[in-house]
């Protein structure tokens, strides 16, 4: 059983966002030093997140539908596109998508605390079938967007078995993730999040 997250709308291209919002809300986590998986994840049909892309274009996640506990996804990030399903289970994201391989693999896990590490299939973002190395490298990072600052976001850095090609990923609680940086720069980062207005459907 998981906790039913509060409905937020951000828009983060909003003329004049002085001060952005920081994301955090009080712990559901046991310390200030542990993050659970489900704290990121939206469980809201028609939740959407734009992105602005490194060759300035515009980039889009958006949740389709939310039933039986699942979501399912649709991405489209430049020339990358990919649909599938999220869902949380004993606190650990899941995610299922033929641009993963077969199987479900681990988007975040139950609890994290900086040093985290697992093993997955590479992401959607790097575009290998290879299996890559998460860790958790950061708690409250600071991250700069397009049209303001973000804090109190969750840092994973994904690399090749062997520690090459580091992709950096942000996630904000209750909004997911933010940015991707791949090794040479910004992938894409968010300028609007709607939360969604729908619910589990049976």
């Amino acid at each position: 059983m998981h906790r039913a997250l509060p409905l937020i709308v951000l828009s983060f291209a909003a003329p004049g966002w002085a001060n952005p919002p920081t994301s955090r809300t009080p712990a559901t986590a046991t310390t200030e030093a542990t993050r659970l998986g489900a704290e990121y994840f939206i469980q809201k049909a028609g939740a959407s997140w734009t992105y602005q892309l490194q060759s300035g274009g515009r980039g889009r996640v958006t949740i389709n539908a939310f039933v039986d506990w699942k979501a399912s996804f649709s991405l489209s990030l430049g020339k990358r596109s990919a649909s599938g399903t999220w869902r949380v289970k004993e606190g650990h994201w899941l995610e299922r998508s033929g641009a993963r391989g077969d199987g479900e693999v681990v988007v975040l896990p139950a609890v994290m605390t900086r040093g985290t590490r697992w093993q997955a299939p590479a992401s959607i973002e790097k575009g290998t079938r290879e299996l890559a190395q998460y860790e958790v490298i950061a708690l409250d990072a600071q991250v700069e967007l397009p049209n303001g600052t973000l804090d109190g976001c969750l840092t994973v850095l994904e690399s090749g078995l062997d520690g090459s090609e580091p992709y950096t990923h942000y996630y904000a609680p209750n909004v997911g993730k933010v940015a991707v940086r791949g090794p040479a720069d910004w992938l894409y980062r968010l300028v609007e999040f709607r939360s969604g207005s729908r619910g589990h459907a049976e």
